[in-house]
């Protein structure tokens, strides 16, 4: 899969395969609420600037816990996300424990639009694929 390059932060690295209409966000490290928030909001960004409709958003590499942001990402961000054309969301979840159940929780959360989880960024891929 070819990507292109948009953004890298301690935190985060984006970018998009313009062939499968893929957002790819790769998340990593102890996460404060604020490089969430900030993370997040330049995702939104670049779907709207690709028109993209598909985002694989990998918390492989997340440690801690972010369940307090949970409840933001599913109720504030991702209408805002969706209101700017996207409509497939793959979590891969972290093998941290607490970064898995709070994935888990926004997964909860979301209830209006498709959205799914992961083990691994492979299956992922593949699912969003599918579309």
């Amino acid at each position: 899969m070819k990507h292109r390059h948009l953004l890298s932060t301690e935190s985060l690295t984006l970018e998009y395969n313009a062939i499968d209409d893929i957002l790819l966000s790769k998340w990593k490290g102890h996460l404060s609420n604020e490089q969430i928030k900030e993370g997040y909001e330049s995702i939104g960004v670049h779907l709207k600037k690709n028109f993209c409709h598909k985002l694989l958003d990998n918390h492989l590499e997340v440690r801690g816990l972010w369940v307090d942001l949970a409840e933001w990402v599913a109720k504030d961000w991702h209408p805002r996300a969706e209101a700017l054309g996207l409509e497939y969301h793959a979590f891969v979840f972290s093998t941290s424990t607490f970064s898995h159940l709070s994935t888990e929780k926004a997964l909860s959360l979301i209830t209006t639009s498709i959205v799914a989880g992961f083990e691994e960024e492979g299956s992922a891929e593949k699912w969003l694929k599918s579309f």
